[in-house]
């Protein structure tokens, strides 16, 4: 039977007769509400704690990660890491020479010993001594200097003084620069002393050039000056001589000059340069007799003017009297021979 227009109205009479019907729902008791939100409050908690449990893994998990990755990151700086790089060696030591590695203890090293970047250095109220590095320039250290190889080209001066002798061969290349408290000194192939002092340093310059610049900019000492850089920047100069007095530690600091197989020439270089002298010949052939004598023995333990007489005393070459600033070489007349001695 198809319905007709009137259908829907009859269907809601039924279901609001089946309503009377089965008449209100029951509402729950109290206690049943009450046992019903306790267990969903039980079973709420039980989800929460296990999303926690469930962080905490994960939490512990990355921390762990973390942990590993440090751990492989200490290992490989200790272990891949470049070793400090060697940039000198202890060519001379008159007393006793102290060196720490970084965040170490000093530890008193021998002459051959290799001295590296990171590392201090530093002597005591009765030591000097000297480094040799590959370029061929001598540092040297007076009493109570304390200094720290900050690179392969630098060093931070904290105490004391230092004497850099740069051989003439590396003018301009192998430089080293000098950090202090009032500035920082750079050599331009030269021989000079930076010495600190409480709120200045005082720089003397011997041969050559050096650039200093502090607060106030920089500034050229020349040879034969000293100037003086406060810490606030202020300059002076004054004048010191090659031969000056002032440089007589720095000899003493220096290494002793094997004379074993070398000439005679270059040994009376080496004298010239240690001392601030000039050498001069009187002949071309004394000049060239220099170069082609050869030397033995050893001058170990003689100061300059000593070891150049003993030195001299075992060729034909003598030296002729100038003033004290040169040292003067030429060729012992043929048929001279030493004076006799009386007869008793």
């Amino acid at each position: 039977m198809t319905p007709g227009r009137n259908e829907p109205e009859s269907t809601d009479a039924s279901i609001e007769e089946l309503l009377r019907e089965v008449g209100a729902r029951d509402e729950p008791s109290p206690e049943t509400m009450r046992d019903v939100q306790v267990a969903v409050h039980a079973e709420w908690r039980a989800m929460v704690g296990e999303r926690r449990r469930q962080r905490r893994a994960a939490t512990w998990r990355i921390a762990a990660g973390m942990v590993l990755a440090v751990g492989a990151s200490t290992f490989a700086l200790r272990h891949l890491s470049p070793a400090p790089a060697q940039v000198a060696s202890i060519a001379d030591i008159d007393g006793r020479l102290a060196v720490a590695e970084e965040n170490a203890a000093a530890q008193t090293r021998a002459v051959g010993a290799p001295i590296m970047v990171g590392e201090t250095v530093q002597t005591d109220r009765e030591s000097r001594a000297a480094l040799a590095f590959p370029s061929g320039l001598s540092l040297r250290l007076d009493h109570d200097t304390r200094f720290t190889i900050a690179d392969d080209d630098r060093i931070v001066l904290t105490a004391g003084a230092v004497y850099i002798d740069a051989p003439t061969a590396n003018k301009g290349r192998d430089s080293l620069t000098i950090d202090t408290h009032a500035g920082s000194v750079k050599h331009l192939g030269t021989q000079y002393e930076v010495r600190s002092t409480g709120d200045s340093i005082v720089v003397s310059v011997r041969e050559g050039r050096v650039v200093i610049t502090g607060v106030g900019g920089s500034n050229t000492g020349e040879a034969g000056e000293v100037l003086r850089l406060g810490v606030g920047g202020e300059l002076t100069r004054g004048a010191l001589g090659p031969i000056d007095p002032h440089w007589q530690w720095t000899l003493q600091a220096a290494p002793d000059f094997d004379i074993d197989n070398q000439t005679l020439a270059a040994f009376l270089q080496w004298i010239a340069r240690e001392t601030g002298r000039n050498l001069t010949y009187s002949s071309r052939e004394a000049e060239t007799a220099a170069a082609t004598v050869k030397l033995r023995g050893s001058i170990a333990g003689l100061d300059a003017d000593a070891a150049l007489a003993a030195v001299l005393s075992t060729t034909q070459l003598r030296r002729y009297p100038t003033d004290e600033a040169q040292i003067g070489i030429e060729l012992a007349p043929i048929d001279s021979t030493p004076p006799s001695r009386p007869t008793p």
